[in-house]
């Protein structure tokens, strides 16, 4: 493994423990495999097959195995989990049903 390889695999190991990133951004399940580097989230293996769909706004990749660059850890370090929902979820009524992992 190359010396960068290492360390965006330590890079996206050190996100994805973080609290906000350790549930999948659209439905809640723990432990996320997956992430949009394209939307800068983590997502669940369900979540991702539906990502997959809308390639044209949503690229997906593996967490463990998939290659990752430089700049794409650098784009979903600056943005994560909890941004995302701040920025897509900001005119959702509270009352309004977030489905869950859950719900299927």
């Amino acid at each position: 493994m190359a010396g960068e390889e290492i360390r965006t695999v330590r890079a996206l190991k050190e996100l994805a423990k973080k609290s906000e990133n350790k549930t999948c951004a659209d439905c809640g399940a723990p432990d996320p495999d997956w992430a949009s580097c394209s939307l800068g989230i983590f997502i669940c293996l369900r979540c991702s097959g539906i990502h997959r769909n809308i390639p044209s706004i949503s690229k997906v990749k593996s967490l463990r195995m998939d290659h990752w660059d430089e700049a794409q850890v650098q784009f979903i370090a600056q943005h994560g989990n909890a941004e995302a929902k701040a920025t897509y979820e900001a005119h959702v009524p509270v009352y309004y049903y977030r489905p869950t992992h859950m719900d299927c």
